[in-house]
């Protein structure tokens, strides 16, 4: 056994260039021109609770062209290929900002990325079909994923892991520690996660008509996967609710077998589409709010009126489905104060209809619309930077969540590409630490272009400068594949890091002074944590020990 335990088992000559294999932890960045294979082992050892993947990363570094195969044993028998993804890589074309977008925006340089852009990293997990392999860079790099159903009893298992090619076989072994702790099912999680996603995308990626059996097929399959990366809210398709003539018409039947696809796989909210705007000409400036539906102004072009039918229309569809409580209402994306009087008149308005409903809101301004949300959701530097504010709004029986896009950046919390994977796992710990309630992305799918080609773009508004780009990543999170939907190691590790929040809750209500000293081991605020990835593993074996 002492000969997989040393740093690298195998490194030979082969063809005038080394070939090894090493294990890496899945929240390290890996890149297919270089890497620092020193900080690596071909052993790894990582601690899970039960109910959900076991995986590590596969680093294979063999001459470009090399045809080789990989296996992996568990119990002396060799698993089947459906644990082995391969790793695509993927462009930072431009550098994450200082502030937000990237450098070129302000044009000053951000210390706090991974490497200097333009470089290619480790990123899109593409299922095999078949076991066999042909190098394309220095690197090759795959994901090795044991299912719980193979790893179903508390205690260590062992996976033994070999790539072999002509005149070369590299070892490796993944220990495997499973702790009798459980993740609650999706449908009683407590992380509220939802990433916005786009519909066009989806069936232009994928070639399926809307609402066709085939469109329905894809759209499972994104369930599946927006379900596996604990994602439990998700956006409804506002066509299907419409005015014709005066009259609100509510495709009950689509809306139905829509969400019945997402509820299937325990996804717990669904959040209607916006009803107001600012208009088509996005004026900040406008005071008065606009009816996304009929353009009308609010109370000038009575507005209000469509809001009326709307409402009464909607709250009857939720009661017969057995969605009150399920069902969550934006007003107007991020209501500023030039136009919080317009925004609270609608939120009085949509009570008065539907007492229930939570109104939830990515929120930029604060005072002026207090009294209209039940669900804030701030980006992390307001929240932060806003604490006794929104403290005083939980206060009042309001809920507060955080959000990220193209901003903010620096030392910040975000999900982009050139950013470490911890920060993505961090939301989960910082919700625990602030005791706010989940995250919000606007990006699932929304892709400017080819996401394998390009992932710097421009800033969609019309009215964007020339230097105005959204960040590495920032438009996406997972990626179109052949089949369907395909993760991404920044949506695996934010996963990870909803999972943690679950942990993190169940200890606060049993020991809630050891579960704030081990939070406070790694998490300080959103913008000071440690990137110790051993200290990070070490913190979180605590705390699964921590709920025998």
């Amino acid at each position: 056994m002492k000969r997989y335990a040393i740093m690298i088992l195998q490194c030979i000559l082969l063809q005038g260039l080394y070939a090894q294999l090493t294990l890496v932890d899945p929240l390290q960045a890996i890149y297919p021109d270089q890497n620092h294979l020193k900080q690596y082992s071909a052993t790894w050892e990582a601690d899970f609770p039960m109910d959900t993947e076991a995986d590590v990363l596969v680093l294979v570094k063999l001459p470009e062209g090399t045809p080789f195969k990989l296996t992996a044993k568990l119990n002396g028998v060799v698993m089947n290929d459906d644990v082995w993804s391969s790793i695509i890589d993927v462009p930072v074309e431009q550098n994450t900002g200082l502030d937000s977008r990237t450098e070129q925006f302000i044009d000053k340089k951000n210390p706090y990325v991974i490497r200097r852009a333009p470089f290619r990293i480790f990123e899109v997990i593409q299922p095999v079909e078949k076991n066999q392999f042909v190098t394309k860079a220095n690197y090759s790099a795959f994901r090795l994923a044991i299912p719980p159903s193979l790893i179903n009893k508390p205690g260590k298992h062992t996976i033994y892991i070999e790539a072999y090619a002509e005149n070369f076989s590299g070892k490796g072994v993944f220990k495997i520690n499973i702790h009798p702790v459980t993740l609650p099912k999706l449908a009683q999680s407590n992380f509220f996660y939802t990433n916005w996603f786009s519909l066009t995308n989806i069936e232009t990626c994928h070639d399926v008509e809307r609402w066709s059996p085939s469109w329905y097929k894809m759209m499972d399959n994104y369930a599946k996967l927006m379900a596996h990366g604990r994602q439990n809210s998700i956006t409804i398709p506002g066509e299907l609710i419409y005015f014709e003539k005066d009259s609100v018409i509510l495709n009950d039947d689509k809306l139905s077998a829509f969400i019945n696809i997402f509820r299937k796989y325990g996804i717990q909210y669904f959040e209607a589409p916006h009803l107001m705007y600012r208009g088509d000409d996005d004026d900040w400036g406008d005071p008065e709010l606009k009816v996304v539906l009929t353009k009308k102004r609010y109370h000038s072009e009575n507005g209000d009126k469509d809001i009326e039918k709307l409402m009464h229309r909607i709250k009857e569809f939720t009661t017969r489905n057995n969605l009150t409580n399920n069902w969550l209402q934006h007003i107007a994306d991020e209501p500023t104060e030039v136009n919080a009087k317009s925004y609270k008149e609608v939120a009085r308005q949509v009570k008065a209809i539907f007492p229930e409903v939570k109104i939830m809101e990515a929120t930029n301004d604060k005072e002026g619309i207090a009294g209209a949300v039940d669900i804030w959701c701030p980006l992390i530097n307001d929240f932060q930077e806003n604490e006794s504010f929104f403290r005083e709004r939980e206060k009042k029986g309001e809920k507060v969540l955080v959000y990220t896009c193209l901003i903010p950046g620096g030392k910040w919390l975000n999900r982009t590409l050139d950013m470490e994977k911890l920060r993505q796992v961090y939301f989960g710990w910082g919700a625990a630490f602030y005791n706010t309630g989940g995250y919000l992305h606007w990006g699932l799918n929304h892709y400017q272009a080819d996401p394998f080609e390009q992932s710097v773009v421009k800033h969609p508004s019309p009215a964007a400068s020339d230097n105005n780009y959204l960040p590495a990543g920032d438009t996406h999170i997972i990626y179109p594949g052949k089949k369907g939907p395909l993760s991404s190691l920044r949506f695996e590790a934010h996963r990870i890091g909803c999972e943690d929040y679950e942990l993190l809750h169940a200890l606060k209500d049993a020991k809630p002074s050891k579960q704030h000293r081990l939070v406070s081991k790694v998490f300080k605020s959103y913008a000071e944590y440690t990137l110790d990835l051993k200290k990070y593993r070490k913190t979180r074996k605590k705390l699964l020990k921590s709920l025998h």
